[in-house]
This record gives C-alpha cells, structure tokens and sequence, in this order.
C-alpha cells in the first residue's frame, strides 16, 4: 500500500482540533486623578470610566462611553475594544482605547464628544 493512503487514513481517524482566538487580558489602565477625583476605566465594563472619590473610596459615577456592537459570526473575545489610556485636560476626561479611537468626556455634564473614531465601535 502507498505511504500516503496510508498517511492520510491516518489522519482521517485523529480527532480534528479546534482553534479558539482567545486573547490576553487588557493591560491595566492607569487611573488619573483631578482634585479629589480618581477616574478608571474597569476591564470588565467595557468602554466606561468611573469616577471615584479618594476619600471616601466611593464610586460617583459610572458613565459609558462608547459601545461596542460584535457580529454574531465571530467570537467575542477578538472583537473585544478596551481602554487603554486616560488623561485629564482641563475639565474633560480624554479616553483612549486598542481601535485608536478618542473621546473627550466632559467631567461637568458628562456628555461626550467623539474625537477621533465613532461611538460605536464595530469590527
């Protein structure tokens, strides 16, 4: 018989493998801090930020702000979009995530502005 038939017959009777695309965690956002204020972006709310006293230890507010819409046909974890940076300027909180997407959220009314990007993020 043919090394090959063989080969592939043997093949053909080892269970197929299956691949998942898992991804990292997302690399820990540093809080920034305003007065008495320290701003976070939790890893496991995507696309918030939280204001926490420093006092207190108390959490403020919790505003989103962007969305991320996944498609059905792909797993979740690869169309994932985190927060990986947030700056203080002047009374906004500036937010960056992976897609290179900004959004300056506005401290006093909490309404944000799409800087760079859309609100919502699709792959």
């Amino acid at each position: 018989m043919n090394r090959g038939v063989i080969l592939m017959a043997l093949c053909s009777m080892l269970p197929l493998a299956t691949a998942h695309a898992k991804r990292a965690a997302p690399a820990k956002v540093t809080p920034v801090a305003a007065g008495k204020i320290e701003y976070r972006a939790p890893a496991n709310q995507m696309g918030c930020v939280e204001a926490w006293d420093m006092a207190s230890k108390e959490m403020i507010w919790r505003r989103q702000v962007y969305v991320v819409k996944y498609q059905v046909d792909l797993e979740r974890d690869v169309q994932d979009v985190f927060i990986t940076v947030l700056a203080v300027k002047d009374k906004s909180l500036i937010v960056s995530n992976e897609r290179k997407s900004e959004y300056e959220l506005d401290l006093d009314t909490l309404q944000v502005k799409v800087l760079k990007g859309a609100l919502v993020e699709t792959r």
